[in-house]
């Protein structure tokens, strides 16, 4: 849970990798020495799923901070490219041993932490991602996880340009688990999106945590056509720290959640430098959700965005409160009946998932996105005008998809 405060400053000129060596080491919890508490797998039954889909051929962007993937038997199979848009690190970054890489390694290893050794799991702790096989392009545009001294680290310009070119990549996915309040390029950020999305690239985004100190609307999740995730607790309820909105889609595991952090570069036997922690927020929700539309482009390419956003929310669990929860949308992401097109049974029941198959869902034809383009430069530009003078922010919330020739990252 961290709430990133920035400047609109010009951004360095980018730098075209972010090398892991370049990355903080962090003091964090071995395997060895915690619980096996991976529980999300369970809850999501991947087991199943994977049987199905692996993510194998897609491609998520993650727009966050950096990435380590250097010692790390999850990460460190070249599957994950780095690229930096905030240039060198600062003299703060070097005094620290580095720039910060925790947050957007978390965010990577929810959606592809791979499965070394052939296991499905690590099987000290049961974990893995949701998408193991899936490939990732990070883009480092937040220059710290946290809250501390990130006004001129992180200005959103760098994220714009980083959708702008994960768009020109023909990426699947992209992932962005983070929040903007108030910023005078957000009618910039808008058009982006939204050219992504007629590009037919699917937009995730954490639907912001109420903690960060600011109200709704939370930016990306509240552009039209992004899938908005809330965080769900382990007894299936939805989180209060889960910032609500109407333009929330669904909710996925978030709470007391495992992930990686960056590895304790070393020679030793394999997995012993791998480091772990728990964490809360919006932010390791969105990446759940990433992961399991990976999993269902994997198996049919053809989906749009619009019509995986409709699937999520046609098969989610239902939530206990009616429909839609403002903080979990229309349910818990379901993914094995995301992945198979089959909508929910129309009452709750945990053990649905190996209903008989039903009719598929219905097609739908592409929306044109030029009314959207307008209505998000329109909209927030009237949002913009209100906000003038008040802090530009953007937090960390730890804190027309078409068939298509894909180009290689």
């Amino acid at each position: 849970m961290s709430l990133q405060i920035i400047g609109n400053a010009a951004a360095d000129p980018a730098d075209p990798r972010l090398l892991s060596e370049q990355c903080r080491q962090f003091s964090a919890t071995p395997a060895d020495s915690i619980p096996r508490n991976a529980w999300h797998l369970e809850r999501l039954r991947m087991d199943s799923v994977w049987e199905v889909a692996t993510g194998k051929g897609i491609t998520v962007a993650v727009i966050d901070t950096g990435v380590a993937t250097e010692g790390s038997p999850f990460l460190d199979d070249g599957r994950v490219t780095t690229m930096n848009y905030l240039g060198e690190a600062t003299e703060k970054d070097l005094d620290a041993g580095g720039m910060d890489c925790m947050h957007g390694t978390q965010v990577v290893s929810l959606i592809a932490a791979g499965r070394p050794d052939g296991e499905s799991v690590d099987p000290r702790t049961n974990f893995a991602g949701i998408a193991p096989d899936a490939t990732i392009i990070s883009y480092r545009t937040l220059g710290a996880s946290g809250s501390q001294d990130a006004r001129e680290r992180a200005p959103l310009q760098v994220t714009i340009d980083a959708v702008r070119d994960a768009t020109a990549r023909n990426v699947d996915v992209i992932n962005l688990s983070q929040s903007v309040y108030g910023d005078p390029l957000l009618p910039a950020y808008g058009v982006a999106i939204a050219a992504a999305l007629e590009e037919g690239i699917v937009v995730v985004a954490a639907a912001g945590n109420s903690d960060a100190g600011m109200g709704p609307p939370s930016y990306p999740a509240a552009f039209p056509g992004v899938i908005a995730v809330g965080i769900s607790t382990r007894d299936d309820a939805s989180s209060e720290l889960s910032l609500p909105g109407p333009y929330v889609s669904v909710g996925a595991p978030g709470s007391d959640l495992l992930v990686l952090d960056p590895s304790i570069t070393r020679k030793a036997a394999a997995h012993t430098n791998q480091a772990y922690e728990s964490v809360t927020g919006t932010s390791f929700a969105a990446p759940i959700v990433s992961g399991v539309v990976a999993l269902m482009l994997e198996v049919d390419g053809t989906l749009t965005p619009q019509e995986v956003r409709s699937r999520l929310e046609m098969t989610a669990d239902l939530p206990s409160t009616s429909i839609p929860d403002s903080r979990i949308g229309h349910g818990i992401v379901n993914p094995m009946r995301a992945v198979a097109g089959m909508p929910r049974p129309s009452t709750r029941n945990p053990d649905a998932d190996t209903l008989m198959p039903v009719d598929p869902l219905p097609t739908r034809e592409e929306p044109d996105m030029g009314p959207a383009v307008i209505a998000v430069v329109v909209g927030v530009g009237a949002l913009v005008l209100t906000c003038l003078g008040l802090v530009t922010a953007i937090a960390v919330p730890a804190a027309a998809r078409r068939n298509r020739t894909r180009t290689a990252p």
